[in-house]
């Protein structure tokens, strides 16, 4: 029987974790251009935090791993359907490997209870600095922006936007471990 409960949590961990780069690949596509900024509005973020509070560590890793590595190889998986190395590189690049180390970190720090304080915590002081050092870096490396001009380019205007993000995945990831952790 021990067996084959664990092929059952296989089955789930697989299945988890393709539903959720599926899902972050879907959210990059709608998007909301902004005149002052080369960063769009999306609901990767969102994603990209329900990934981290929802799975362990390694299974974060691999589903935004596996999403930046779709995207680098042509699939049109990046914001508004975008795809390639480039738009890795690029100048909002840096949101995307904000991404996979933030997904990391946050699930290494969202402890083993379902808790929407700690989550929030988590998302707020944790990964949605990360992402946003990441992204300030690449416009810094690929624009050449001092620090201040790439703060004001593609992290200021959206940390109010993305704290609200970070309330609305702590709440949604607190139901869904209930869900997908259930016992088999």
């Amino acid at each position: 029987m021990k067996k084959h409960e664990n092929s059952l949590k296989d089955i789930r961990t697989v299945t988890t974790t393709a539903l959720f780069t599926a899902a972050l690949s879907v959210s990059s596509l709608f998007v909301i251009p902004l005149p002052f900024s080369p960063v769009v509005l999306s609901l990767q973020t969102v994603i990209v935090n329900l990934i981290s509070l929802t799975l362990r560590p390694l299974q974060s890793f691999y589903c935004v791993g596996v999403y930046l590595i779709m995207g680098a190889i042509g699939l049109p998986v990046f914001s508004g359907g975008t795809s390639g190395i480039g738009k890795l590189f690029g100048p909002t690049g840096g949101f995307y490997f904000g991404f996979l180390l933030s997904a990391v970190i946050m699930s290494l720090l969202k402890g083993k209870k379902a808790d929407f304080k700690r989550y929030l915590t988590v998302t707020l002081l944790a990964g949605l600095p990360l992402q946003h050092i990441c992204a300030v870096i690449m416009m810094c490396i690929h624009n050449g922006f001092d620090i201040t001009a790439a703060f004001t380019s593609v992290s200021l205007p959206f940390i109010f936007g993305d704290v609200i993000k970070c309330i609305a995945s702590a709440l949604i990831a607190v139901k869904m471990n209930k869900v997908i952790n259930k016992p088999l």
